[in-house]
């Protein structure tokens, strides 16, 4: 179902929670007047999904379809599955449209043109009726139940704000692709080791779960949207935490310039969100300048898991550092740069 600025929606028509109870078993929710209803007694939760996509998409009726299919294997009811398209247009568009069409719980909210992501976010969050909100990013492939695994983790403590995914690259080989494995696992590791510390602050935007009452209106410029998120959240009191269980396939850059590109934007957005939460996010770059023991331990596991990684080690540590600088000098610039970036996988 499209949706256009101006023009009234049609009221949503879930499927009976009758039906999800047959598929997975009920957890306990402690749902809001609003939320999920009770059968016998037990919680039923609810929960959206929020996609924003931009040009490149390869199949956009597949990847709706595998969304609503992982849905109805969910522990809970979802609502809605908005997809917000940015500047989206010609045969793209129309599979969208044709995706839109696959089930009346989505809604397809189209931009003209591109207007950032933290606008597109905004606009899922004025979107959704769910006490849960999953947030998948178009060039990801969320693998078969985690989902599922995420819903359930977030649901298991009151206390439990943001559930993210670990990242798994899709990679085609050369010296960029070895690079970009060698900085997921780093990444993984160090999201595993935090979460034991019970100490995480930041979530991986390529599939995460927020709880609704722990999520603000991202503002303006804003460019790493989990990072801020999952801030917001811890600094409300909420857990920030990582499902080893679930995976997601991302898509990684195929040329070094373009990882060291994708890398400035990244770190600038870190400082960005430094600047509006009041703490850096916690990731291996940060922790090598407040906690090398730490990192080093992090960086000896991802080391161990293959050993090829020790001949990118070098090349990680010019490049980032290189990284470094152009978003320094970024964030002296302009405190709105990369709000629309250039897609490089």
């Amino acid at each position: 179902m499209r949706t256009r600025p101006g023009v009234p929606e049609a009221p949503l028509k879930p499927k009976s929670e009758r039906t999800y109870a047959l598929l997975a078993p009920a957890i306990p929710s402690e749902a809001p007047e609003g939320g999920g209803a009770g059968t016998a007694g037990i919680q039923i939760p609810s929960f959206s999904v929020g996609v924003c996509a931009a040009d490149r998409m390869d199949d956009p009726v597949g990847f709706i379809r595998s969304i609503l299919k992982e849905s109805a294997h969910s522990p809970a009811v979802m609502r809605e599955l908005v997809v917000v398209a940015s500047g989206v247009q010609g045969p793209t568009l129309s599979r969208l449209e044709q995706a839109s069409e696959l089930d009346e719980r989505v809604k397809l909210l189209v931009e003209s043109k591109r207007r950032g992501k933290a606008e597109a976010i905004n606009r899922i969050l004025s979107s959704v009726s769910g006490e849960y909100i999953v947030f998948v990013n178009a060039d990801a492939t969320p693998e078969p139940g985690a989902m599922a695994s995420l819903l359930r983790l977030v649901s298991s403590s009151p206390t439990n704000g943001a559930v993210s995914a670990l990242p798994v690259p899709e990679t085609s080989g050369g010296v960029a692709s070895l690079l970009t494995r060698f900085m997921w696992s780093a990444h993984n590791e160090c999201s595993i080791y935090l979460n034991h510390l019970g100490v995480a602050n930041h979530s991986s935007d390529e599939l995460v779960v927020f709880r609704a009452s722990a999520t603000t209106p991202l503002p303006a410029g804003l460019v790493n949207d989990g990072a801020y998120m999952a801030g917001v959240a811890k600094r409300r009191g909420y857990k920030v935490k990582v499902c080893p269980s679930a995976k997601v396939r991302v898509r990684t850059p195929s040329r070094l310039v373009e990882v060291i590109l994708q890398r400035r934007r990244i770190l600038f957005g870190h400082a960005q969100v430094w600047r509006k939460v009041g703490a850096p996010p916690m990731t291996i770059e940060s922790m090598l300048v407040l906690s090398p023991l730490a990192s080093i331990h992090v960086l000896a596991r991802s080391l161990s898991k293959d050993s090829r990684f020790l001949l990118v080690l070098p090349l990680a540590g010019v490049g980032e550092a290189f990284a470094a600088a152009l978003s320094f000098v970024d964030t002296l610039r302009s405190t709105t740069a990369h709000e629309v970036w250039r897609r490089f996988a």
